[in-house]
């Protein structure tokens, strides 16, 4: 027999309204809760003989709880620049931080020394690098370097709990013979392998934000797909924030909540990955999508963007994309384009969206 249901108030009734209410307070609470990342007018420049390379020329944005931020664009437009820059990995010289602020759970991460930057790397934020073999010490094993890791920034754990971590990290990313792994040295895995020991290294630390630099560039499709909801799981049962730099669209289709594309060193539009991904605002985040070959179209239905990113030690006075806009207009080519709001959350770096001129108008001034 089944159990009665217990009356339920009317649609307009004070629980009604008290739920709405309720809900409304808590959406309201977790838009205004501090963002555990805040990059603010970052300025990461190199110095060389040539003279000075703008990598990262103010660029800004903040990452909640939940959020995946996957930052797009071209290579050279400063993506990995800015990722490294966040945990001050950039070597110095020829780097320098010349402006702006990295806030970590409120600490500024570049006003930090070595010391105190030991306990942001791995512990609060952990990195999953472009060069995953790279990063691997070929002088230990990867349990050994899994091992040590885990301890350094969890002191209370023993080797055997640390152990056990390790493989079941390695579990996570995919590997079936976690012995052997264990054992292994970096050399004696494919690249693809030793990106999966990267993310198993960074998710062992039990971070509070996560940084993807390509996660899923030596991977097959069938290991990137697993890769791709490991993380989307970690992303929802353990409130965990991302950052992935990728240049592939499809990975940011499938995990990415916002987008931020970035070209010559900085952000030129932002936004919710929907709203973008299928309405473009910025001339180049549309030449950027349009140039993805579709598997569904022909050759004919994508194209290259014509002509090539500014030289970053002489980057123009004006929009750094005007050489390469099919809409330039005079201004464009003399006056650096602010980052416009042209709808809740969402930003473009483009004259076409200045308020005071009338949107999706630029006259020659």
């Amino acid at each position: 027999m089944a159990a009665a249901q217990a009356p339920q108030a009317p649609e307009g009734g004070a629980a009604h309204h008290q739920a709405i209410g309720q809900a409304g307070r808590a959406a309201a609470r977790a838009s205004m809760a501090a963002p555990i990342l805040s990059v603010q007018n970052l300025k990461t420049w190199f110095y060389a003989a040539a003279g000075v390379v703008r990598a990262v020329d103010g660029v800004s944005f903040e990452v909640r709880e939940n959020d995946i931020l996957a930052i797009v664009g071209e290579s050279g437009s400063g993506k990995t620049v800015t990722a490294l820059s966040i945990l001050k990995l950039v070597p110095t010289p020829p780097g320098r931080y010349v402006g702006g602020h990295v806030f970590v759970d409120g600490e500024d991460v570049l006003s930090q020394d070595a010391t105190a930057l030991e306990a942001v790397r791995g512990a609060k934020v952990g990195m999953i690098f472009q060069n995953p073999r790279g990063s691997l010490d070929p002088s230990f094993t990867i349990g050994s370097q899994l091992v040590e890791t885990i301890r350094r920034h969890d002191p209370v754990a023993n080797r055997t709990d640390a152990l056990r971590r390790a493989a079941t990290a390695l579990l996570e990313v995919g590997f079936d013979n976690i012995e052997h792994v264990l054992e292994s040295y970096p050399h004696q895995l494919s690249g693809g392998m030793c990106q999966r020991v990267g993310l198993a290294i960074a998710l062992a630390c039990r971070p509070r934000i996560l940084i993807a630099d390509e996660p899923t560039t030596a991977l097959d499709v069938g290991v990137q797909a697993k890769i791709l909801l490991l993380l989307k799981r970690k992303n929802q049962d353990l409130n965990l924030p991302i950052i992935v730099i990728t240049h592939d669209f499809g990975v940011v289709r499938a995990i990415a909540t916002r987008v931020a594309v970035m070209y010559a060193g900085l952000i030129q539009e932002e936004g919710l990955v929907d709203a973008i991904l299928e309405a473009p605002q910025h001339p180049y985040t549309a030449a950027l999508i349009q140039s993805v070959p579709d598997p569904d179209t022909d050759v004919a239905g994508f194209s290259a963007i014509p002509g090539e990113a500014p030289d970053p030690i002489a980057v123009p006075d004006g929009c750094r994309f005007a050489s390469r806009c099919e809409r330039v207009h005079a201004r464009c080519r003399i006056e650096l384009p602010p980052l416009h709001e042209v709808a809740d959350g969402r930003q473009v770096r483009c004259h076409l969206y200045d308020p005071t001129k009338g949107n999706g108008s630029c006259p020659e001034t």
